[in-house]
């Protein structure tokens, strides 16, 4: 029978001098960890769904979300708080050309807190305030996850009901005042629906660029309220309907304001017609 030769393996020998450099020498070897495999992840998330079109109260419904798996470039964030909009009601019934794809999250803007990052994130961190820019689809639900290109970071000192809601109306009055016509300081706009969220906006961003809004209100209880709560904003004038049954409605402009550049309608009928008095006849 041929025997077999077992020879004990001694530890290779290190001179003293070169003892403090064996850990340069030799191989080192790398313990895993679960972290070195471990994926970021979102927390499960509660959302208002719809799977049809139709009146919100009959189609929505609240469905728990299972966590979602964080790619690269991801940001999970959870959302503080989110409007719903008349717009958001007409998505869900569907009245929009183009309509979003079912079954679909509710909520076109919000803001929210920065939750966690994909590992490719860099300039957004854990607690940043959030905002959809432009505005997207699915704010309707407590975490959200999307690449972060969608996202863009906003001031903690700005109230959180003007934060949910800065990406739609402030940019809609914006782009009336810089699409139709070129404005500058010393001009002036007119308006109905001066009470609208984007009534408001036209007012003060108007007043920031130095022109002149004249802003027309229906009769109501408290017209004298929304007058001034209008004059603080930054409204040059206010009307109600009423004060404009006049033959010559210009008349009632002031010395320093001069015939309106641009007239917004968005409530129709008698109160479009208004607006359409005050304009420069050249614009006829």
């Amino acid at each position: 029978m041929a025997s077999v030769r077992l020879v004990a393996l001694k530890a290779p020998y290190i001179p003293s001098s070169l003892r403090n450099l064996s850990n340069f020498l030799l191989p080192r070897t790398h313990v895993f960890t679960v972290r070195d495999f471990s994926t970021a992840m979102s927390p499960p998330s509660t959302a208002v769904i719809y799977d049809q079109y139709g009146p919100p109260d009959s189609v929505t419904r609240i469905v728990e979300f299972s966590p979602v798996e964080l790619k690269e470039t991801d940001v999970c964030v959870k959302m503080l708080a989110a409007p719903i909009n008349p717009s958001d009601i007409n998505r869900i019934e569907g009245v929009y050309p183009v309509r979003p794809q079912l079954p679909s999250v509710g909520g076109y803007e919000g803001v929210g807190e920065g939750h966690s990052l994909g590992s490719s994130v860099k300039d957004f961190s854990p607690g940043d305030w959030v905002i959809p820019s432009p505005p997207t689809s699915g704010t309707w639900q407590t975490y959200v996850v999307k690449d972060q290109s969608v996202w863009h970071k906003i001031d903690k000192g700005m109230p959180i009901e003007y934060a949910a809601s800065i990406t739609v109306n402030p940019l809609t009055a914006l782009k009336m005042l810089e699409d139709f016509a070129s404005l500058k300081a010393g001009d002036a706009i007119v308006q109905n629906g001066a009470t609208s969220i984007v009534g408001q906006c036209i007012i003060q961003l108007a007043r920031n660029q130095g022109i002149h809004s004249i802003n027309i209100i229906r009769d109501r209880a408290g017209s004298d309220e929304v007058k001034e709560k209008l004059t603080k904003l930054g409204a040059n004038q206010v009307f109600t309907e009423s004060q404009l049954e006049v033959k010559n409605v210009k008349a009632l402009l002031a010395d320093d304001i001069p015939e309106p550049a641009l007239g917004f309608n968005c409530v129709g009928g008698n109160a479009a017609s208004l607006v359409l008095k005050f304009l420069r006849e050249e614009l006829w």
